[in-house]
Protein backbone atom coordinates (compact mmCIF):
# COMPACT_ATOMS: atom_id res chain seq x y z
CA UNK A 1 0.00 0.00 0.00
CA UNK A 2 2.92 2.27 0.38
CA UNK A 3 1.14 4.06 3.35
CA UNK A 4 4.40 4.51 5.64
CA UNK A 5 7.00 7.13 4.19
CA UNK A 6 9.02 6.70 7.22
CA UNK A 7 9.14 5.39 10.98
CA UNK A 8 9.76 7.83 14.38
CA UNK A 9 11.29 5.49 16.36
CA UNK A 10 11.25 6.62 20.15
CA UNK A 11 12.81 3.76 22.10
CA UNK A 12 10.88 5.27 25.16
CA UNK A 13 7.98 4.41 24.00
CA UNK A 14 8.47 1.00 22.14
CA UNK A 15 10.39 -0.91 25.30
CA UNK A 16 13.37 0.22 24.72
CA UNK A 17 16.95 -0.17 23.31
CA UNK A 18 16.86 -3.71 21.71
CA UNK A 19 13.08 -3.43 20.85
CA UNK A 20 14.33 -0.01 18.45
CA UNK A 21 16.44 -1.67 17.17
CA UNK A 22 14.18 -4.74 15.79
CA UNK A 23 11.78 -1.79 14.39
CA UNK A 24 14.98 -0.57 12.67
CA UNK A 25 15.89 -3.88 11.45
CA UNK A 26 12.24 -4.30 10.07
CA UNK A 27 11.67 -1.12 8.88
CA UNK A 28 15.77 -1.14 6.75
CA UNK A 29 14.14 -4.92 5.55
CA UNK A 30 11.06 -3.44 3.98
CA UNK A 31 13.17 -0.42 2.66
CA UNK A 32 11.09 2.11 4.86
CA UNK A 33 13.69 4.80 6.29
CA UNK A 34 13.69 5.81 9.97
CA UNK A 35 14.92 8.49 12.40
CA UNK A 36 15.10 8.50 16.27
CA UNK A 37 13.02 10.08 18.57
CA UNK A 38 13.99 11.64 21.40
CA UNK A 39 12.33 11.24 24.89
CA UNK A 40 15.28 9.74 26.89
CA UNK A 41 16.93 13.13 27.69
CA UNK A 42 19.25 12.22 30.21
CA UNK A 43 23.38 12.14 28.94
CA UNK A 44 22.73 8.17 30.01
CA UNK A 45 19.71 7.92 27.70
CA UNK A 46 20.77 10.07 25.01
CA UNK A 47 23.95 8.15 24.23
CA UNK A 48 21.81 5.27 23.75
CA UNK A 49 20.18 7.26 21.76
CA UNK A 50 22.41 8.36 19.11
CA UNK A 51 23.67 4.82 19.13
CA UNK A 52 20.60 3.89 17.56
CA UNK A 53 20.97 6.77 15.10
CA UNK A 54 24.24 5.61 13.94
CA UNK A 55 22.74 2.53 12.12
CA UNK A 56 22.16 2.65 8.72
CA UNK A 57 18.77 2.81 8.03
CA UNK A 58 18.28 6.14 10.22
CA UNK A 59 18.16 8.63 7.12
CA UNK A 60 16.60 11.86 8.75
CA UNK A 61 17.66 14.00 11.36
CA UNK A 62 17.61 12.62 14.96
CA UNK A 63 15.81 14.47 17.62
CA UNK A 64 18.10 14.54 20.38
CA UNK A 65 19.13 17.43 22.53
CA UNK A 66 21.99 18.21 25.15
CA UNK A 67 20.96 16.91 27.99
CA UNK A 68 21.64 20.58 30.18
CA UNK A 69 18.59 21.58 27.71
CA UNK A 70 16.17 19.54 30.02
CA UNK A 71 17.77 18.81 33.37
CA UNK A 72 19.69 21.34 35.58
CA UNK A 73 21.82 18.19 37.15
CA UNK A 74 22.63 15.33 35.26
CA UNK A 75 22.84 12.09 36.76
CA UNK A 76 25.27 11.08 33.75
CA UNK A 77 29.08 11.24 33.62
CA UNK A 78 29.16 12.65 30.15
CA UNK A 79 26.83 15.48 29.38
CA UNK A 80 25.64 15.69 25.30
CA UNK A 81 26.32 18.80 24.08
CA UNK A 82 25.79 20.86 20.65
CA UNK A 83 28.92 21.63 18.86
CA UNK A 84 28.91 23.69 15.66
CA UNK A 85 29.90 22.02 12.87
CA UNK A 86 31.53 23.91 9.60
CA UNK A 87 29.11 23.71 7.40
CA UNK A 88 26.56 22.10 9.31
CA UNK A 89 25.64 24.27 11.71
CA UNK A 90 24.96 22.91 15.61
CA UNK A 91 25.21 19.25 15.91
CA UNK A 92 24.74 16.89 18.84
CA UNK A 93 28.44 15.55 19.99
CA UNK A 94 28.43 12.61 22.58
CA UNK A 95 32.31 13.09 23.97
CA UNK A 96 32.22 9.30 25.53
CA UNK A 97 30.55 6.13 24.58
CA UNK A 98 28.10 4.31 27.64
CA UNK A 99 28.17 7.42 30.41
CA UNK A 100 27.56 5.50 34.00
CA UNK A 101 25.43 7.61 36.75
CA UNK A 102 27.87 9.95 39.24
CA UNK A 103 27.44 7.58 42.23
CA UNK A 104 27.06 9.87 45.10
CA UNK A 105 24.59 12.30 42.54
CA UNK A 106 22.49 9.18 42.09
CA UNK A 107 22.12 8.11 46.07
CA UNK A 108 21.84 11.71 46.92
CA UNK A 109 18.58 12.19 44.95
CA UNK A 110 17.36 8.69 44.79
CA UNK A 111 13.77 9.21 46.75
CA UNK A 112 13.02 5.68 47.09
CA UNK A 113 14.55 2.12 46.66
CA UNK A 114 13.27 -1.14 46.10
CA UNK A 115 14.96 -4.69 45.82
CA UNK A 116 13.51 -7.20 43.36
CA UNK A 117 14.73 -10.77 44.19
CA UNK A 118 13.71 -13.52 41.64
CA UNK A 119 12.74 -16.60 43.48
CA UNK A 120 15.51 -19.77 42.97
CA UNK A 121 14.28 -22.87 42.30
CA UNK A 122 13.11 -24.60 39.16
CA UNK A 123 9.90 -22.43 37.75
CA UNK A 124 6.61 -23.92 38.17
Amino acid sequence: MSACQYINIKPGRVGGVSVAKQIHDHALEKGVPCWIGGMLSSSIGAHSDIALAMLPNMSYPADIFPSAKFYETDLGSTPVELQHVEGQGPSVVARASAPEPEPALLERMTKQHAEVVAPRGPAT
